[in-house]
């Protein structure tokens, strides 16, 4: 960070290049941030902070831990027609920023992937002695549809339904998008029936079941548990007021939206730099911005140089900017996009006047621009740009460098009745899990995991590939490991790894997965974000198989031996 004496305004923001991954920890203004920056100023040196793993576990920041009971009413053929969230939110010794809005980022999406007409909601956040909560990946979603997939795998059984059909009689149809939700949300596309019945397929269900009766009746704990996730991504900078009254709303600035900034520039001799301001930890943003870029100028990815560390003073962002929300594929692509499109059209204009013809008939392609069967390289435009501007069409400024902000469509402030249209973008993927309770020991073991996405356009599969794998190991280790625990006068007792478990390599199950793709009319590439909807799938997808597995309807993650032992008992 960087301030003059010039005051508050001055104040810019530097972040290096591969900081390295944070899932949401390094979001959060801490005390000790405010404090070595003060300590530099007074001292006029650098100041750095060192933490080791106690101090980081005891004090930095946790997800939020959630009750919910949640009502829901279903008409006799299993229709879901409407559902009552009462969430009690624990965010810790005080509200740090930017809490309380883990109760709000799913606003929109409170009834998830179904058709239903009546939602309500009721939020309250308590304070405790524990460390103060704060972003995780995810945010708020694994707290939801725990919530509400663990509410319909109870109601299949009441109804005496198979889950799968359950959701079949009420996820929104192919043909009702763009969808407005109950509570504000506008989910832009999908095609639910279908990626349901592909991972039904994919995880072979029906012999599953079959399997399941044979196993029970030879005295084996086998469950089987599905889930059905919204995922929504590009969150709308304005969802956090639902936390005031409307009344209080209206009386300061309205937040909204979500923007990106991005510039491309070509040099001299038509080498490509591009400044992004997503500030990447190694979510490969700076491979698919160079695909974006070298697909709109007609060149090769390794041809362009990305820039990601990210300077407030110099670079092009705005109050939105950052790596969060799985934002990037949305309105981070779609500013680099922009950029370069800016940059296409004056490069079409340079060749439109060496070769004879309009702007529009110049084709980019192989690093040159092509009329008919002339063609002029991208160097030669880039020279005449920078060093011949006497040559210059009229209307064309000298010099290629263009900088261009997307910000996501329908994204409004909350209305009157608390009503958001809380993210821009919003994928959708189901998750079968088949797991096994050992009786002796109450270890969960999961046999078969199968998740099926729709993200819109996949800019790099084996990058998304990468992210949905990443989000299930995050899923696997709260539903079967990582917990946090305080003794009765708040002591910190997990604070070590020997105590608050990861999932390592060979605890995380094998995981089977497939992509459709629906495009998205409301981003610039038709691409949704998936970084986090396993994140939100996994927990409860496991916790159903469980409760699948053992015929009980109450249960808590994680589910740990010793707590699903007890459930046996």
């Amino acid at each position: 960070m960087r301030t003059s004496s010039c005051g508050n305004a001055s104040v810019s923001l530097i972040s290096p290049r591969d900081s390295g991954g944070s899932f949401g920890i390094k979001s959060a203004v801490y005390a000790y941030v405010v404090l070595i920056g003060l300590a530099a100023r007074r001292f006029g040196v650098p100041v750095r902070w060192t933490e080791d793993r106690l101090e980081h576990l005891a004090a930095s920041s946790a997800s939020t831990a959630r009750v919910t009971e949640l009502e829901a009413g279903f008409d006799s053929d299993g229709k879901l027609i409407a559902l009552r969230y009462d969430a009690i939110e624990d965010v810790g010794a005080y509200v740090r920023a930017p809490e309380p809005a883990t109760l709000y980022r799913m606003h929109g999406s409170l009834a998830g992937a179904y058709d239903v007409p009546n939602v309500a909601a009721r939020n309250r956040v308590v304070l405790t002695n524990r460390c103060p909560t704060g972003l995780n990946r995810g945010f708020g979603g694994p707290q939801v549809y725990f919530a509400l997939e663990r509410t319909m795998a109870i109601a299949a059984k009441r109804l005496d339904l198979d889950p799968a059909e359950v959701a079949r009689r009420n996820l929104i149809g192919r043909d009702a998008f763009p969808y407005r939700t109950a509570s504000g949300g506008l989910y832009d596309s999908g095609d639910y029936g279908a990626c349901l019945e592909r991972a039904l397929e994919v995880a072979r269900y029906e012999e599953r079941r079959d399997e399941q009766a044979a196993a029970r009746a030879a005295g084996r704990l086998v469950g089987i548990g599905i889930a059905c996730v919204v995922e929504p991504s590009i969150s709308n900078m304005g969802y956090i007021t639902l936390a005031q009254t409307a009344a209080e709303r209206a009386q300061t600035l309205p937040k909204s939206g979500n923007a990106e900034g991005a510039t491309v520039v070509v040099n001299p001799l038509g080498g490509v730099t591009v400044r992004i301001s997503t500030t990447p930890q190694g979510q490969g943003h700076k491979t698919v911005a160079a695909q974006v870029v070298a697909d709109t100028l007609g060149l090769e990815p390794a041809d362009i140089d990305v820039v990601s560390e990210l300077d407030t003073a110099t670079d092009a962002w705005t109050v939105a900017s950052g790596n969060y929300s799985s934002r990037f594929s949305g309105v981070g692509a779609g500013a680099v996009l922009r950029a370069a499109e800016k940059v296409a059209r004056k490069l079409e204009a340079l060749a439109a006047a060496q070769l004879g013809c309009e702007p529009h008939e110049v084709e980019l392609r192989d690093a040159k621009a092509w009329h008919a069967a002339e063609a002029v390289s991208v160097r030669r435009l880039a020279g005449i740009a920078h060093w011949h501007p006497d040559a210059l069409p009229d209307g064309v400024e000298p010099g290629l460098h263009e900088t261009a902000y997307y910000a996501a469509p329908n994204l409004a402030p909350p209305d009157e009745d608390d009503r958001v249209v809380s993210s821009a973008a919003h994928g959708f993927l189901v998750d079968v899990a088949v797991v096994e309770v050992e009786r002796t020991t109450g270890a969960v073991q999961v046999r078969d995991y199968v998740s099926v996405h729709d993200a819109g356009r996949l800019l790099n599969p084996l990058i998304a590939e990468g992210q949905v794998r990443g989000g299930f190991a995050h899923g696997v280790g709260a539903a079967l490991f990582e917990r946090i625990v305080y003794d009765e006068d708040g002591n910190l007792l997990t604070g070590t790894f020997m105590d608050y478990l990861c999932p390592t390599a060979a605890d995380v199950p094998s995981l089977r997965m497939e992509h459709l793709e629906t495009q998205s009319p409301f981003t610039a590439l038709g691409a949704k974000g998936l970084g986090e909807g396993t994140t939100m799938s996994a927990p409860v997808a496991i916790a159903n198989a469980v409760a699948d597995a053992l015929g009980v309807d109450a249960l808590e993650l994680p589910l740990t031996p010793a707590r699903v032992w007890e459930l046996l008992a």
